[in-house]
C-alpha cells in the first residue's frame, strides 16, 4: 500500500512525498540512504528516507531506480 506523506525539515519545512512505502518503527537517526530488503526473499523493497519513533518512510525501489535512469539487463 502506498502513502502521500509529509516530511518536516529545518524550520518550518514541509516536503510532500507521494506513493511512498510506510513501514513499522524500524531505523534510526542516520539511517537514511539504507537499501531495505525484503525478508524472505532478499528482494529489494525500497530506499528509506525518514523516520520516527513511530514510522519510517521508504521510496519504493522501482521508483527509485526510474528517477536515476536505472536499469540491471
Amino acid at each position: 500500500m502506498y502513502a502521500t506523506v509529509n516530511v518536516s525539515y529545518g524550520a518550518g519545512k514541509t516536503a510532500t512525498f507521494e506513493e511512498q512505502i510506510v513501514a513499522g518503527p524500524m531505523s534510526q537517526g542516520g539511517d537514511s540512504g539504507s537499501l531495505v530488503m525484503h525478508a524472505n526473499s532478499l528482494d529489494a523493497v525500497g530506499l528509506l528516507f525518514a523516520g520516527s519513533d513511530q514510522t519510517t518512510i521508504l521510496s519504493p525501489i522501482q521508483a527509485v531506480l526510474d528517477g536515476l535512469n536505472i536499469t540491471f539487463g
